[in-house]
Formats: structure tokens, sequence, C-alpha cells
């Protein structure tokens, strides 16, 4: 979608200077002891960066008891307890003795009064409503629930039925080797007429710790990945992290009131989130395996509610939504009637000794991804990738016109400038080349813009970027439906919100819509022959790749789940018959359709209580999906940007024109404020050749390990042995007898030789 790359930029930043001897400009006599104490240092000790563990790191004293609890199941590494009355547990690692529990030994000694105590010792909280449509909240212990365990080989089972809301459930809870999985079936649920079931949490207080007790953090999915390190309530400003896996279901949930508006955290594309006790020590990952599409991941820092740090997921059966009861949009708000149905799986994966770690967590969900065959090996190789916009709609009083800004057949022309200055390894991504320009069309695409070429030409450029070993990729969307645009109708094709209420959006005076999965899919079969007879084999697809919704169209009815499972479709029919597909932004379901990863978060969402910003996302897809970052001509601090590309793993972006950005000045695309190629060509080689001189030596390799020895200062270790040292602050670092300029890098051998 247009609006994911028109980054408001008030300023035209200075293009970066490339110093031969990797740095950006620094005095090189400057050593890593020199006092930096500018705005920069500060910045650096941020959550935008992350922060260099503590070398006194304290030892862990447990005095864990076990009474109360049975012997459930035990592993090669593992022994699971369970306490029959609140189904509580407790999991014992054989090496090292940690025990890892959902409730507390001695809950009078903290600050909880009766219904918190109830919650952190059961294993399951739920809200509902009652019979009067009030939402209540009731755990296993509220009401002495029950429970009847039976135990089996791995674990155990227990029917539950919680007496205040009269709901019955099962939950399984399974060992095997480091792993324990915890299932809620839904064929086994069964709800009291009166009393309806909202939402549920399930051991939210597995891995708690109060306030600073222990070191250690928190891990959460927020943009690239973020860090709540345990500290004491002041800082959380009593506000938790409550993130939508996949982001808000748009066809159920209320958008926040103007008045309300807030920063929205970044869209949650991993199902995934865990917890560290003793960084190399102890810790875990969680992974949502069944539920996502109804599931939060939640994280509540000390004084957020308790004073415990807790992350967990919670799961949303109803919804809560706002009903319209007239013509003039009044209404009120009211949950949903039908239960949303789903099966709840969890998978913890706890680690230990080096593993525990954000990095070992990173590895895990690799390993774990791979066994799934969603991450599977692509062609990794360090190049740029050049975006260029091919026309745009601009709106008149009687009609609109088309504005041409990068015609198809000047395309091999920027290429061939770029080439004779020693870029070899690019490929380019065409948009707005449909008719009616970039946002004049969709979901219509055929014929192309006659202002910017025809079938003929596009062959022909096709065919000569080939040549020179440059794929070409057609940008489209499958998602976005533009008010006025051809190839759909705008009353039977438009996706629905349980209110009836069309799903729209409005911004820079431009509607649109999502259209109904099912109509998406249809189109894209059509799509195909159109492809193939303008010889398109590479396609860059926006939009369906991070959005999931529930339609309530009376003839196109979908879930969220059956709507990722219509995207799957989509995407297997345009590989199967068209080529490859880069993705933007895609969640972790589309990734393995995904040959290229655009526009991969780069920063978390910097929120008061995050302590520290992770590659969490870069380290899982590194030597598997090549990723790219957002446009380096909309980032305000180009410098900083290019080392975290390196740091990362990322490769470079430039959203590219030939004609001036001021023509776009009255069009849907005006925030696009530079991209003319001749003003950008230099940055492009300039950055082109310092990405090769560092992650061009760890191509299709993995990251192995991340240090960060002082703020500002990160190493990298990949699995060829190389090291990549990135330097932000205004200092030389010098280590070992490497030095490594102010704003630069340097890539190390196993050996230690630069």
């Amino acid at each position: 979608m247009y609006k994911k790359w028109m980054f408001a930029v008030a300023v035209i930043v200075l293009p970066v200077l490339f110093i031969a001897n990797h740095s950006f400009g620094a005095k090189s006599d400057e050593s890593v002891e020199t006092m930096d104490l500018s705005d920069h240092s500060i910045r650096y000790s941020s959550a935008q960066f992350t922060q260099p563990e503590s070398d006194n790191r304290q030892e862990i004293k447990q005095d864990s008891s076990f009474d109360g609890y049975t012997k459930a199941a035990e592993s090669d590494d593992l022994v699971l307890f369970v306490n029959e009355k609140s189904l509580a547990i407790k999991l014992q690692n054989k090496k090292t003795g940690y025990v890892w529990g959902s409730g507390l030994d001695h809950p009078e000694n903290f600050r909880l009064n009766k219904t918190w105590e109830q919650i952190v010792q059961s294993a399951i909280t739920v809200d509902y409503t009652d019979r009067q449509g009030k939402l209540r909240t009731e755990s296993i212990l509220t009401n002495d629930s029950s429970p009847t365990v039976k135990l089996s080989d791995n674990g155990f089972s227990a029917d539950v039925l919680l007496f205040q809301s009269k709901l019955k459930f099962q939950l399984d809870v399974q060992l095997k080797g480091n792993e324990l999985v915890i299932s809620i079936p839904q064929e086994k649920m069964k709800e009291d007429k009166r009393n309806k079931l909202v939402s549920m949490q399930v051991y939210p207080f597995l891995g708690a710790v109060n306030q600073n007790d222990i070191q250690g953090y928190m891990f959460i999915p927020d943009g690239s990945g973020a860090l709540i390190r345990y500290e004491k309530s002041a800082k959380s400003s009593g506000t938790p992290f409550v993130g939508s896996i996949f982001g808000i279901d748009e066809g159920i949930k209320n958008k926040a009131k103007a008045s309300e508006d807030v920063v929205p955290v970044q869209k949650i594309k991993m199902p995934v989130f865990g917890a560290v006790h003793g960084v190399k020590h102890n810790g875990f990952i969680a992974i949502v395996e069944e539920g996502y599409s109804y599931g939060d991941i939640v994280a509540y820092p000390a004084g957020a509610s308790t004073d415990f740090n807790r992350i967990s997921s919670k799961f949303n059966y109803r919804y809560e939504y706002y009903q319209p009861t007239s013509k003039s949009m009044t209404g009120i708000n009211v949950y949903q009637k039908e239960l949303n149905k789903m099966d709840v799986k969890l998978r913890f994966i706890f680690l230990s000794d080096n593993d525990a770690d954000y990095v070992g967590m990173a590895k895990s969900y690799q390993d774990y991804l791979i066994e799934q065959e969603i991450l599977t090996k692509q062609e990794d190789q360090a190049n740029v990738r050049l975006e260029f916009l091919g026309g745009e709609m601009k709106k008149g009083l009687l009609w609109n016109s088309v504005i041409p800004m990068t015609p198809i057949d000047r395309i091999p022309y920027f290429t061939n400038e770029l080439r004779k200055n020693g870029v070899e390894d690019m490929f380019v991504v065409y948009k707005g080349w449909s008719d009616g320009g970039l946002t004049g069309s969709l979901p219509g695409k055929f014929p192309m813009e006659r202002k910017l070429g025809n079938k003929k030409d596009t062959k022909a450029v096709i065919n000569t970027l080939k040549d020179d070993n440059i794929p070409m990729y057609f940008y489209t969307d499958y998602t976005t439906a533009y008010e006025r645009a051809s190839g759909f109708s705008g009353s039977k094709d438009v996706a629905k919100k349980i209110s009836s209420e069309t799903i729209s959006h409005k911004e820079n005076d431009l509607t649109s819509y999502y259209l109904s999965p099912k109509k998406s899919l249809e189109i894209a079969e059509k799509d195909r022959k159109n492809y193939d007879a303008y010889g398109m084999e590479n396609l860059a697809v926006d939009s369906s790749g991070y959005t999931l919704f529930s339609d309530f169209s009376k003839s196109r009815k979908l879930t969220r789940e059956e709507t990722l499972e219509t995207y799957n479709d989509i995407f297997s029919v345009l590989k199967e018959n068209v080529g490859n597909t880069a993705l933007y932004e895609p969640s972790v379901y589309a990734w393995a359709a995904t040959d290229k990863y655009l526009d991969i978060p780069m920063n978390s969402s910097n929120y008061v209580f995050e302590t520290d910003t992770v590659p969490f996302m870069q380290i899982v897809l590194k030597g598997y999906i090549p990723f790219y970052a957002p446009f380096t001509n909309f980032n305000s601090n180009q410098e900083d940007q290019l080392l975290r590309m390196i740091e990362y793993g990322a490769y470079p972006s430039f959203l590219l024109t030939e004609e001036s950005s001021h023509l776009l000045a009255k069009t849907p695309s005006k925030n696009v404020y530079t991209s003319e190629f001749n003003v950008w060509k230099d940055d492009i080689i300039k950055q082109y050749k310092q990405i090769q001189e560092t992650l061009g030596q760890v191509e299709s390799t993995t990251i192995e390990s991340r240090n960060v020895p002082k703020n500002g200062i990160v190493e990298v270790t990949y699995s060829n042995g190389k090291t990549l040292i990135v330097n932000y602050t205004n200092s030389t670092y010098k280590k070992d007898g490497v030095e490594v300029s102010a704003k630069g890098f340097s890539v190390m051998d196993k050996g230690g030789e630069q």
C-alpha cells in the first residue's frame, strides 16, 4: 500500500560521506576511553539501541518448595510438577537445578490482594460477561473450582469447571525434551447459556519476576524486537504492552477515538514472546502455535497492576465492537454473539547457559520454523533494491489524470549508470505502472499506463535487465481497492465489518477499501494470464502479507483464519503461475511464499517501559530470506541508518523517479519529498560499496552471536566465522588490537585479523 512508503520528512538530509577507512568522519587517534558526553552518547544508551549486559551478574538463589505439587512427567531435560488444585506448574532443569514456576511459594510476602493472589496462583484466568452483561473475571481458585487431573506418560490433562462463569474446558500439558506444550481444545469447551466467555489467559505468571529481584528481561516481538528489563515499578507508568498478533482485526475491533489516539504498536509479525532469568543462565521462548488469529501478546512491567514483571498470551473469544443504531452513527458497544472458534496451543522452549538470551530465543525459533517448513533457504546476495515510481494519479475537477514520473524504458539507463560505477548486484521494483497510476487503478492493473509504456516496452526492458542479471519485480496488491478504481464492485466485493460497515481508510483525501479475500483470489487467478502476456516473472506484493481481518460480507463471509488461508492460496497461485514473490512486511504465515522481505522493521516502538531494541526478527531470517530496510531517502539520520543496516544484516533500498518529486505535490504521493535518481545516484553507489565490504562477506550465513561490549558498540558473529563490529559513537573503539573508527565498522576473521 502506498502509505507504507510515504514517510513524512520535514527536511532533506545531506548525503552520507564515504570514507576509505570505513568511517563516516572522526579523528582517528581518539581512544575508546575518551568520554563522549554528546547527545549521541545519551542516544546510544537509550531504548533505541541494545544495552550492554552487566559484568556483575547476580547469582540467582532459589528456595523452591514442591509441597502441594505432584510429579507429572520427566524428560532428559526437565521435570514437570503440578498442583492439582490450582493447576499451577513447576519445571526443574535437571542440568542446572533451576525451577520455573507459574505461581508463588509464599504469596503472603508480596503486595497482593486476595483476587490477585488467586490469579497469580491459578493456571487459567478468564473474563466473561454475566447474565446482566457485566464484565467479570474468574480464575481457577476464585470459587475453589476442583479440577479433575489425569496424569499421563508425558504430563497431565485436567477437566475444569469454573463455578462462577459455569465454563467447562480441558487443559492439556505435555512435556517433551526441553519443551512444554499447553493445549485447550475447542471441542472440549462448553459455555453456560447466560454467561459468555470473552477472553482467557493461560499461565499468565509463568516466569514472573518481582520487581528487580532477578537480573534479566522479557522479550516482546515489537518491531524488530524489544526487551523489557526487570526493574522497579517507577518506569512503567502503570501501562502494559498489549499487542494483537498479526495486528488488529479491523473486521471486529473498535478503532480508537481521535481524542484517545496514541502511537500504535507495530504489528506483531511473529506469535512469540520470552523471558530470561539471568542472561546466559535461564530463559524460555513461547510460541503461540494455535489461536494466534485471536491472540494477544501481553507484557506487564512491574507497577502495571502488580509489582511483578510478567509476560504471557491472551486469547480473545469475543471482541467488543461499536454497533451503530441510526444513520447518524450513534450506537452502543456490544460483544460478539458468536464465539471465535479456535484451539489454543502454546509451546514453551526452555533454554539454559549460552542459549539463554534473545539470540538463543531467535535461533530456537529459527529451528522451529525450519522444521515446520515455514523458513526455507532463498538466494541471499548482498545487493540494493531500486524501487521506481512509474506514475501517480492526480485528481481533476471532471476526471483524473496521470503524472508520469519514470517511463519503463528509462530504467535500463539508470541501472547502466550504476553499473558503470561498480554497482553490479541490484534488483528493480516498478510500481505505479498500471492504467491510472499507483493509486488510481487497484485492484485493476492492466493494461499498462500508456504514458509509461506498453506491452512491447515492458518485455524489452525485462529482457535487457535480465541480460544484465538484474531481476525486475512488478508492484501489486491483492488487499487494497481505491475509490473510483476499476475491477471491483463497491457493494459486492468490499469486505464488511461485523457492524455491516465497509472496511475503509482515508489518507491524503484518498479513500481505499479492503477487498473481500475471496474476490482477491479471483482477481489473482485472472491476473496470471496478463502477467504472462507482459512477460512479468517477478512480483512485489504489498498489504496482503501483513493484513488480516474477518469479512462479514453476507455472500463472502470469512473468519480471520480463513482470510489467512485465502491469502496463502493467492501466494501459491502467483508463485506457481508467475514466479518469485517479494512481500512487503510479511508476517510469519507468509514467509514460506517470500523470496525477499521488503521494508523489514529496523526499530521497536520505544515505549517508555521498553529498555532495549534488538534485531530478533533479523536473527531469525538471516541466511534464509534476504531482507531490505525501508527507503534510505526517507530517513532523517542516514549515517546511523547505514550502520544499523550493517549491524542488522539488512540491505539498502531507495525510492526513485526520473522526474523531480515536486510534481507529486498535489497527488496522494505528496509526502515523497526527494526521489530524483540524479540526486540519489552517488548515495546508492556509496552505500552499495559499504554493504559489499561488510554484508558481502557473510552472504547466505546465519547470525550466531551478538555482543554489546559498550553503549554504541556492537559485535555480530556469523556462521562462517566473520565478526562485524559496528561503532555508532564519536570515538574510536579499540579492543585486543582491533581499531574501529568513529561512526565506522570493521570485519574480523575467525583469527581476529581485520
